[in-house]
């Protein structure tokens, strides 16, 4: 099955050919991101491999129906970029990769919320500026802190199993409860979540029902001096809001692996400021938010992973028709 690959990086291709001899299929590496500008190049493949930052949108789903490509595998466990309803009106199939290394992007998570809890950013500043004393980064402990964590999946509970080691008190909401959260955290409603967590973790995929669960009334719920994490999608987070409540220390600080319009930006090199748009450009200035482009996943663990299970999606679609991560 021939299948053009998008986004990956030279490492990864080392990775896959140590293991292409056991799957059915021959790989076409593309350096480019797949768009309306690329789709083009897909005439001739039965199935294309894409990133995150490759949005499946009607008018992609339709050129790739049309080039000849019967499946979409997606190497994440996220899949808001890809239109599903528009992929079944084509009669695209699709699969994603459920789980591939949790603990990266809970390790990352904490990380995260250390550096905002520490001042990690300002001390860096202050530093390159020849500033050593200690004014105004005096931080807080994450042990003294209830920590909320919103999405108990796998990475979620990952999290919650981290937060328990510092000795945080841990609240937890989801849809679908599960055990394992339940062994480690208290479930509460969302609005207990908000108003009674020193420190916000977002772990929950993106759907239409919580597009902008953080925006202007969730914060208003929450404790003065809040903080939040945000490792899941750009989506969940109204960043207007957030950036305004920054200003005003009602969030204290503001940590973020993900943003809405990332696709502009993402994967890039040589990007100007003025190509951001004004929220994510305001955003990077704050000495209280700490960015990082959407690397919470990549550890040499998680992408070996990714690889293998979008191998195996691939083998089971060449053999059956279908695969178990299907999503189509």
């Amino acid at each position: 099955m021939k299948v053009r690959i998008y986004g990956a990086k030279p490492d990864e291709i080392a990775f896959y050919h140590t293991v292409q001899d056991q799957y059915p299929v021959e790989p076409v590496f593309a350096r480019e991101i797949l768009s309306m500008e690329t789709v083009s190049q897909t005439k001739g493949f039965e199935a294309v491999w894409i990133l995150t930052v490759c949005k499946i949108t009607e008018e992609v789903a339709r050129a790739l129906k049309e080039n000849g490509v019967k499946y979409v595998v997606t190497r994440s466990a996220g899949y808001d970029h890809m239109d599903l309803n528009a992929m079944r009106a084509q009669g695209l199939k699709g699969a994603n990769v459920p789980y591939y290394s949790p603990k990266a992007i809970s390790e990352h998570a904490i990380l995260t919320a250390l550096s905002i809890l520490r001042y990690a950013k300002k001390q860096q500043r202050m530093i390159a500026g020849g500033n050593f004393t200690l004014e105004g980064i005096q931080g807080r402990e994450l042990n003294s802190m209830t920590a909320g964590v919103i999405g108990t999946g796998r990475i979620g509970c990952e999290t919650i199993s981290f937060l328990k080691g510092f000795g945080c008190r841990v609240l937890a909401y989801d849809v679908f409860e599960n055990e394992r959260a339940r062994s480690m955290a208290q479930y509460v409603p969302l609005e207990e979540l908000f108003s009674s967590s020193d420190i916000v973790f977002l772990h929950c995929p993106l759907t239409e029902e919580n597009y902008h669960l953080l925006d202007e009334a969730a914060l208003e719920q929450m404790k003065d001096g809040v903080y939040i994490v945000n490792n899941a999608r750009g989506g969940l987070v109204d960043h207007r809001a957030v950036l305004k409540d920054l200003k005003s220390k009602k969030v204290a600080g503001f940590g973020f692996d993900v943003y809405e319009e990332e696709a502009a930006f993402l994967r890039k090199k040589d990007v100007k400021a003025e190509q951001y748009d004004p929220v994510f450009r305001e955003l990077l200035e704050q000495e209280n938010a700490v960015y990082t482009a959407h690397t919470g996943f990549y550890t040499d663990k998680a992408i070996e992973s990714m690889i293998l299970v979008t191998l195996e999606n691939l083998k089971e679609y060449a053999m059956t028709g279908s695969c178990r991560n299907e999503l189509t």
